[in-house]
């Protein structure tokens, strides 16, 4: 049961990153949900890599084993893949829209979380958190809201596709950095040391908050890191949960057209 769950979490780290949340407990055998899951894992796995209609794929699969699976193996894919895939207003009417996964205590207190994502998107203002490490206090308002457009990754160093958009972000630091533009890492569930010696391995250069843990993530509803957030120079948000060409994409945009 914890290798199929393991192999799941594997795929699902691919499409959609890491997340820090653990397996629910289930009140089905571990037979019975190893026997449920074991099919959508094998057609995810089906699907091409390079796909570029994957993600949208996987979410539809998602769905279908939701609607034939009104148990605990459906709130396990509910909470681990279709709230990563899903746009949070989409995600939320989904799951209003279902009485078994409306009542689930998983699904109540995941709730909190996509609505606060919610409340963080596009447009919204950004909401200010700190953290302490080595006995100096940092906060996200040091950087976002002064003027500058702001793009914050937050990443961990054990986190895999984290550790691959990093070459990207370093990429638009290099070519954008200035009076209109920064870059800021926010070390999400990470410890200190092994965030500052990523941080040295990766070759990165953009300032850092070191040791925030949740405070960013609880602040954003973030789940699953990286979750990349570019903010506009009074601090609204631009755009959440850019990945690979869509990061250059949305500086770009932000600094030429303003």
């Amino acid at each position: 049961m914890k290798k199929l769950f393991l192999m799941m979490a594997v795929a699902l780290m691919a499409l959609c990153g890491c997340k820090q949340s653990s397996t629910p407990a289930v009140k089905m055998t571990d037979e019975e949900v190893e026997k449920a899951l074991a099919p959508l894992y094998e057609k995810i796995q089906e699907i091409p890599q390079d796909d570029p209609q994957g993600a949208e794929k996987v979410v539809e699969m998602a769905k279908q084993f939701v609607d034939e699976n009104e148990n605990e193996a459906g709130v396990y894919v509910v909470r681990s893949l279709l709230s990563q895939m899903m746009p949070k207003e989409e995600l939320l009417k989904y799951v209003d829209s279902k009485d078994f996964l409306k009542n689930d205590s998983i699904i109540i207190e995941a709730r909190q979380a996509w609505e606060t994502a919610l409340a963080t998107d596009k447009g919204a203002m950004f909401k200010d958190f700190e953290a302490e490490y080595d006995g100096v206090t940092v906060k996200l308002s040091d950087y976002v809201g002064k003027g500058k457009y702001v793009l914050v990754d937050f990443w961990a160093s054990w986190c895999g596709p984290c550790r691959m958009e990093i070459p990207n972000i370093i990429n638009v630091y290099n070519k954008y950095k200035g009076e209109k533009f920064e870059v800021l890492g926010v070390a999400t569930w990470d410890e200190p040391d092994a965030t500052l010696k990523a941080v040295e391995e990766l070759g990165i250069e953009y300032p850092q908050m070191i040791n925030a843990q949740r405070a960013g993530s609880d602040a954003y509803g973030i789940e699953g890191i990286p979750e990349i957030i570019l903010f506009a120079p009074d601090g609204k948000i631009v755009a959440r949960s850019l990945r690979g060409e869509d990061i250059e994409k949305a500086v770009a945009e932000a600094l030429g057209s303003n």
